[in-house]
């Protein structure tokens, strides 16, 4: 099924003049995010048989999922944070979903095991976060639940949505010079500032080196230089370590 058949599974009624009376859209429409061509057509498939559900598209990278959406919005995605291209990808396009498309419902289904992109996903706003070993009914109930408005979340990414409500209520911490810092820039830095490379911080954190190379961005970006050797004599001048 392509984005040009959305469908309505409900026919317009006829008014007693032999008019048609325009009837609400019982279906919601779906899109499926996931490098995996088996992964779509088994999502596909789950959803075909619910009358309450309409697949408008699928796609396997960031850039096709975000053309399907602009051309018909969606009311829910259900992708993978890990698509392939870079562990960050589908996280990255979590964030442009939401910020594009507003009432879109986010359902993260993944095998990723990478806390960091756990958390950055759900401090996001996806509304739901399941493995891939889930069972087929928990899955629909999960689309179903989150197109009432409601979230879902696992056994496991509830203790990291937790955490991350935890982590919001902290105060930032900032510099001399006003960079606000998070916690985890924060041990990204201090790491840096006795030398250990991007795999090594990423070992000791127990995160991707990919994950780290984003938290060194931002460190960048809020200590306002453009070299990865400018960050700690920047931070320490400003008297952050």
């Amino acid at each position: 099924m392509t984005t040009d058949a959305v469908l309505d599974a409900r026919p317009a009624s006829l008014d007693p003049a032999g008019g048609a009376i325009p009837t609400a859209r019982r279906t919601a429409r779906l899109l499926v995010v996931d490098s995996e061509a088996i992964v779509r057509f088994g999502l596909r498939q789950l959803f075909a048989s619910d009358p309450q559900l309409a697949v408008i598209g699928e796609a396997a990278t960031p850039r096709d999922a975000l053309v399907i959406a602009d051309r018909c919005p969606p009311d829910l995605v259900v992708l993978d944070v890990d698509l392939g291209r870079g562990d960050a990808a589908g996280v990255d396009l979590a964030r442009m979903l939401l910020e594009r498309h507003r009432g879109v419902r986010v359902l993260v289904l993944t095998s990723s095991r990478d806390r960091e992109l756990m958390m950055r996903a759900v401090r996001l706003g996806v509304h739901g976060y399941l493995r891939k070993g889930a069972e087929t009914a928990d899955i629909s109930r999960a689309v179903h639940t989150l197109l009432r408005g409601e979230s879902v979340f696992d056994s496991r990414t509830g203790s990291v949505a937790a955490d991350v409500l935890r982590d919001d209520d902290r105060p930032p911490v900032r510099g001399l010079g006003g960079a606000m810092l998070t916690e985890r820039e924060n041990q990204v830095l201090r790491l840096l500032a006795v030398g250990m490379s991007n795999r090594e911080i990423g070992r000791r954190l127990v995160i991707s080196e990919a994950t780290v190379k984003f938290h060194v961005r931002n460190l960048r970006d809020k200590l306002e230089v453009r070299r990865r050797t400018e960050i700690v004599y920047t931070a320490t001048r400003q008297g952050i370590v």
